[in-house]
């Protein structure tokens, strides 16, 4: 796909907003932005798909052809750094893990999937013309993902890492549905052994 830069511009907007939300407004508020953002990218995803008659679907990486393939670098990286999180996790007394955390387990890879749907489509693919190196392109995708979770120093840090690795990868496999199971099973480990959250008992509160 040739780049949209007004694709990629639209989506720096909604992402740097959201730590801006957070820092001024507090947590709650954020929620209800990442809310209305998602809608904003889901309505936007959803033109795309009709205009196209549903073929850029596989050019966006949501294929089964090469999933198997995909499956070793990803989950490869996702077990050694899933190691590291949990030996973190237990010096600070977060483990063992509650039940809460196996739900957000099965659910996460859901988000991981959308939040790497649209680091990899319309930031690391729209920059392809002005940062040609996979290394370089990968380094300044991984930073602008790691902007997006400011002001948590700890989710800076860890998904300047992981987008970074996630994005290198990704150049060469082009697979989002096994990219988003290992962004979703570090994810339900950082939340819980990094940053010392219960997220089943906090999406639970939200229904009652």
């Amino acid at each position: 796909m040739n780049p949209n830069y007004y694709e990629l511009i639209f989506i720096l907007i909604v992402g740097l907003l959201q730590p801006v939300t957070e820092i001024l407004f507090g947590t709650q508020i954020a929620v209800y932005y990442n809310g209305i953002a998602a809608l904003l990218v889901l309505s936007y995803v959803a033109i795309r798909i009709y205009f196209s008659r549903g073929t850029i679907i596989h050019a966006w990486g949501i294929r089964l052809d090469n999933f198997r393939v995909c499956l070793l670098p990803y989950l490869s990286f996702a077990v050694i750094a899933g190691i590291g999180v949990y030996v973190y996790g237990w010096f600070n007394g977060h483990t063992p893990l509650p039940v809460g955390f196996w739900y957000v387990l099965a659910l996460y890879p859901v988000w991981g999937i959308a939040q790497q749907f649209v680091l990899q489509n319309f930031v690391a693919k729209n920059l392809v013309s002005v940062v040609p190196s996979p290394i370089t392109r990968s380094f300044v995708t991984a930073v602008l993902f790691a902007c997006a979770h400011v002001p948590s120093v700890e989710l800076v840090v860890l998904t300047f890492g992981a987008g970074f690795i996630f994005t290198y990868i990704y150049n060469y496999y082009q697979n989002l549905l096994a990219l988003g199971i290992a962004h979703g099973i570090l994810g339900a480990l950082v939340f819980h052994l990094v940053l010392g959250q219960d997220q089943w008992g906090i999406l639970v509160q939200y229904f009652y």
